[in-house]
């Protein structure tokens, strides 16, 4: 039987990025995870916008966590020898007048220096995009290739002998002391399901709200865009002429499966913006876990102290997971307490 310090069900953004903290740490871990390509994580954008919404309102805890991220992922491209994080500034596309004097009222507030830049004009940026509003240049911001980089933290798991490719059986579950699940012991168990903790008995209670999202990979030899584009829709450089865009969010279709009226309002939303022509390579559709609050579900079980989730990061999670998994690792090694924010307990008192 092989014993290690935590079971960690799950390998999409959060398992992954908890996966590494955990070693980082010098903890022992073992990972169960099937490969899924309808994954949330396998149909993320993973844009990291800093200033969101028609507001324009600086994303929660951004001047912590995106650092954090940025550091993180450059440290796992040089450790997996392959680059699939892209520091890139988003063109965020205005929609009317109001939106050009927020703004430049935001602009005037030292909170947002980091994050707003100037305003420039379709011309200026030398881009096929429909605005004639003009264009607001969204600083720091950047997207990660979530399913490269799973994919090859994946491999590196496999290699290192602590992967389980198979779908987790909870019946098979025995708590006890410790946790044992096959030949694996351990002294918890972590679960990173995504939307499938919904059907696990231990943390079905809790009141998340799934969101379907539907993404379209395009090849367009007209767009010839380096930087990510915004407005309803991302629009995101993958390089040799191929762009992700997406997505939607749907609340009343929890199937995994792509849908005409999910590339409907992906498309229609494209032609607002550009006229340039394309061709669909490929479309995608996952199921997002979310939350009211929109903060992330971290913690200890309230009856079994030796289960745990990690869950919740929704839309957020490739700013969020890095740091949150800092965090839970040092909840874990007894050194802070949870963020009542994000901690499980705040559903249970």
């Amino acid at each position: 039987m092989k014993e290690v310090d935590y079971i960690i069900v799950g390998q999409g953004i959060a398992g992954t990025m908890l996966a590494n903290q955990l070693l980082q740490d010098n903890f022992s871990i073992y990972v169960i995870d099937k490969f899924e390509p309808n994954a949330s994580s396998n149909i993320a954008t993973g844009v990291v916008n800093p200033v969101t919404g028609r507001k324009m309102v600086k994303s929660w805890m951004i001047d912590e966590v995106l650092p954090f991220a940025k550091k993180t992922y450059r440290s796992l491209e040089s450790f997996l020898q392959y680059s699939f994080f892209h520091d890139k500034e988003i063109y965020k596309v205005f929609s009317s007048v109001e939106d050009v004097q927020i703004w430049n009222a935001k602009r005037n507030d030292s909170a947002y220096a980091n994050y707003l830049g100037d305003i420039i004009s379709t011309q200026e940026a030398n881009i096929s995009i429909e605005a004639p509003f003009g264009i607001g240049i969204i600083k720091n911001a950047c997207w990660l290739d979530v399913p490269l980089m799973t994919k090859l933290f994946r491999q590196y798991l496999l290699k290192k002998e602590v992967l389980m490719e198979a779908h987790f059986d909870i019946d098979l579950l025995e708590i006890s002391t410790d946790i044992c699940y096959k030949n694996i012991k351990a002294k918890g168990i972590i679960f990173c399901e995504g939307y499938r903790a919904c059907n696990n008995p231990y943390f079905n209670w809790i009141p998340f709200t799934l969101a379907k999202g539907e993404q379209l990979l395009i090849h367009s030899d007209d767009l010839a865009l380096t930087s990510i584009v915004n407005k309803n829709i991302f629009l995101v450089p993958k390089g040799n002429a191929v762009y992700s865009v997406g997505s939607t969010f749907i609340w009343n279709d929890t199937t995994e499966t792509v849908t005409a009226d999910g590339r409907k309002e992906i498309t229609d939303k494209l032609s607002k913006i550009t006229s340039a022509s394309y061709a669909i390579i490929e479309e995608k559709a996952g199921i997002r876990p979310t939350m009211r609050d929109r903060r992330p579900v971290i913690g200890q079980h309230p009856i079994h102290s030796n289960i745990f989730i990690f869950n919740g990061l929704g839309t957020k999670g490739v700013s969020l997971s890095p740091y949150f998994a800092q965090h839970f690792s040092g909840y874990l090694r007894g050194n802070n307490e949870l963020l009542q924010e994000i901690s499980l307990q705040r559903l249970v008192e």
